[in-house]
């Protein structure tokens, strides 16, 4: 099953996808020390915590490390704010967890005001929801300093037992179980309120609704008339729903979590599969006669739990592979009493709604024990869905569990309407692809897979009824037949004809794109802008659409890192030489000052510079903890360009005031663009220029000091000008038209 988690995971669009976040809300505040400690404590203890996961040739492997780090992530904000404590844990959930580097698994203590919360998050891959409940009792014992009962058994043992049930021929009966259960079945789902395929990792969202007390109160009478457990009841109930309007055949995908001796009970790992459920349901069934057979599909279920779905879905025959495919749209689950009554030694915690963003099917429901009563908590799609959608199917579930169990099926007055088959297909127009010895290659083995070649270049495989065991037959065939071998997971990325045909014509010598942008083209005076620190083209809008029409403006960016000012203008000027061109005037705001200062010095005979706002390369005193600034520095710039206020020490929570306002930017995103700004900022702190150089330029000065000024006035033959502004707000509305008159006069003279 881990298999097929790796395989969902490379296609998601949203790689968060399967990261399980319990969101733990405190009842006091928490001590970091012993919280890090407890953690490193379970990472050395347990072999799933020090796994990676990771595709060798065609294989996907795990290896465990002898030894890794665990690390406690601390964000804290001084405002009571419910709302951004909640969107933090979102930004939390949102970051990705790259599967080839352990662990796979990351603790977040969070605060807000005087709110504490805890966020333990895991990717699936490595533990499902049973071993999260594990790994939180043991998290307790830990951060008490308590000592455990037993050592744990590794997870290797159980992956080792599994490799030889499958080679023994162990799993052979309950493979032919399967094929003959499922011989001909279609998989249900929720008719969906927009048109489209399913996808996963889509946009999604979780709900929570209590069953009614009557409900509740309809399982226990259900119980003890039928002896069938709360799920067979629950999940007979969501069955007479859809089958009201999807017909009599029923087939839903319930996640089993596979524990039956004490031993896996008590394995800290992923044991969890998919199984498909397949129900007969006529109008003329009661509701007893219905949760009978839920009941006794169940039993039958557990016995055959044990063989992963990826393998009962491949001996599946074709035709039903494709009405089943191997991601079911609506899977139901059972916690029962899983996430309650937690604790961290004496800390009392509560868990919270799950904060995904993310979509695993069309729906994902599952019901726990909660108070005397049955809570359920429901993903699903929103580009699929809406929420009165979801409300409905729970409130139809609802009505069936609190109805006399002799009513029949058909008298019934639900309202969801439910389909069989993943989706009503989307209206795609058909185009035709280019002609070419690649593409008519792949369009013959993608029908031959699919039964219709692709809509066009850009036709997503999963979308045209592809599935996993599809991919590897259609790259081992396209190998086959040009000699040519394409790396599964970048295909997998983008899933179209494109993007195969680009892999398949790339060749071995890699070249690096020009960091040179041409803006605004135009026969007059040539200006060539330079980025700031963490920079682009972008900075520059406002100044841009100030100057003349006519003007040529070209802007260098940083295409791949470099480490020092010299390094970029060296590679900047080559680009321009690349090119044929020599700029009339060559300008950089911030640390692009100090590069068009050193591109000049190896020119020549130098252009007109423009040094706007910019620190004169020479030796400056840097307070301590200068980083602290600059990271200040980079998050109020950031939030001031989406008009978004508000103290942060994090990338999560500058994330999540831009999530409130509107803005999705994930938390990862910024990271990578603080590691740019950082970089930049420590590269210009570090440069000295080489010395004075004899070269006209103009100085222009928003927050520089006047001796700044006068360290500029010793480096060139400068002219200095003054614009009332910040030193972010000098490329922005009016001072950057001021800007751009400056920039025209020191032109023309």
């Amino acid at each position: 099953m881990q298999e097929s988690v790796w395989w969902i995971h490379q296609r998601a669009r949203n790689k968060s996808l399967y990261n399980l976040t319990w969101r733990l809300l405190c009842d006091r505040p928490l001590d970091a020390e012993r919280l890090r400690a407890a953690w490193q404590r379970l990472t050395d203890r347990h072999e799933a915590l020090r796994t990676a996961v990771q595709r060798t040739g065609d294989d996907i492997t795990l290896t465990v490390h002898d030894t890794r780090t665990a690390r406690l992530h601390v964000v804290e904000v001084e405002e009571n704010d419910e709302e951004l404590a909640r969107l933090i844990a979102e930004e939390v959930q949102e970051q990705p967890i790259d599967l080839a580097d352990a662990p796979l698994a990351r603790l977040t203590h969070v605060r807000v005001g005087d709110r504490h919360e805890l966020l333990l998050t895991v990717h699936h891959i490595v533990l499902d929801g049973w071993a999260i409940q594990l790994l939180m009792a043991e998290l307790s014992i830990a951060y008490e300093g308590g000592e455990f009962d037993s050592e744990p058994v590794p997870f290797t043992v159980y992956a080792a037992e599994q490799h030889e049930a499958r080679a023994a021929g162990k799993w052979d009966k309950t493979i032919d179980h399967w094929r003959s259960t499922l011989d001909g079945a279609t998989a249900t789902t929720v008719a969906a309120d927009r048109p489209g395929r399913f996808g996963v990792g889509a946009p999604g969202v979780v709900i929570r609704h209590m069953l009614s007390a009557e409900a509740s109160a309809g399982v226990a009478a259900l119980a003890k008339a039928s002896f069938a457990t709360p799920f067979a009841i629950m999940l007979a109930a969501l069955e007479i729903v859809l089958a009201r309007t999807a017909g009599n055949d029923i087939s839903l995908g319930v996640v089993a979590a596979n524990r039956m001796s004490v031993r896996d009970q008590a394995l800290m790992g992923y044991t969890a599969n998919l199984c498909v459920v397949r129900a007969s349901i006529e109008d003329g069934d009661t509701i007893a006669q219905v949760v009978t057979r839920a009941r006794d599909g169940l039993w039958q279920m557990f016995a055959h739990q044990h063989v992963p779905y990826p393998a009962v879905f491949a001996a599946l025959p074709p035709a039903t592979q494709a009405s089943l495919t191997d991601a079911s749209p609506l899977l139901v689950s059972y916690l029962g009493p899983i996430g309650f009554d937690l604790k961290l030694g004496d800390v009392g915690l509560t868990w919270l709604a799950s904060p995904n963003r993310a979509a695993r099917a069309d729906m994902a429901m599952s019901f726990a024990e909660v108070d005397g009563g049955h809570r359920a908590e429901l993903e699903y799609n929103t580009g699929r869905y809406d929420h009165d959608t979801v409300v409905r199917l729970l409130d139809d579930v609802d009505l069936v569990l609190r109805s006399d169990p002799s009513l029949t099926v058909g008298a019934l007055p639900v309202h969801t309407r439910a389909v069989t088959g993943r989706a009503e297909a989307e209206v795609v127009e058909h185009q035709a692809l280019p002609a070419g010895t690649e593409w008519n290659v792949i369009a013959e083995e993608w029908a031959a897979l699919v039964e219709e070649p692709p809509t066009g270049p850009d036709a997503d495989f999963f979308a045209s009824g592809g599935h996993s065991l599809h991919v590897v037959r259609l790259l081992a065939a396209v190998r086959d037949r040009l000699d040519a071998r394409v790396d599964i997971a970048d295909w997998l990325v983008d899933p179209t004809p494109r993007r195969l045909v680009t892999q398949l014509q790339s060749t071995d010598e890699q070249t690096t794109p020009s960091t040179l942008v041409t803006v605004q083209d135009g026969p007059g005076t040539h200006l060539h802008l330079v980025h700031g620190a963490g920079g682009g083209v972008q900075d520059y809008r406002d100044l841009v659409a100030a100057l003349p029409d006519d003007w040529r403006v070209t802007v260098s960016q940083e295409v791949e890192p470099l480490a020092t000012l010299p390094m970029m203008a060296r590679a900047y000027r080559t680009d321009l030489d690349l090119a044929g061109l020599r700029p009339d005037v060559l300008a950089g705001w911030s640390m692009g000052g100090q590069i068009v200062f050193e591109m000049a010095a190896r020119d020549p005979e130098p252009p007109l510079l423009a040094v706007i706002d910019s620190t004169p390369p020479v030796d400056q005193n840097y307070p301590e903890g200068i980083e602290r600034e600059w990271f200040q520095i980079f998050g109020r710039n950031l939030m001031a360009s989406f008009g978004v206020e508000g103290e942060f020490t994090d990338t999560l929570v500058i994330s999540a005031r831009l999530a409130r306002a509107g803005h999705q930017v994930p938390a990862h995103v910024l990271d990578e663009r603080w590691a740019v700004f950082l970089r930049h900022a420590q590269a210009s702190a570090a440069h000295r220029a080489r010395g004075p150089q004899q070269t006209r330029a103009v100085v222009v000065a928003a927050d520089l000091l006047d001796s700044q000024l006068d360290q500029w006035a010793g480096l060139t033959d400068a002219t200095t000008h003054r614009i009332d502004a910040d030193h972010y707000g000098v490329l922005r509305g009016e001072a950057a038209r001021r800007l751009a008159v400056v920039l025209v006069d020191a032109a023309v003279q």
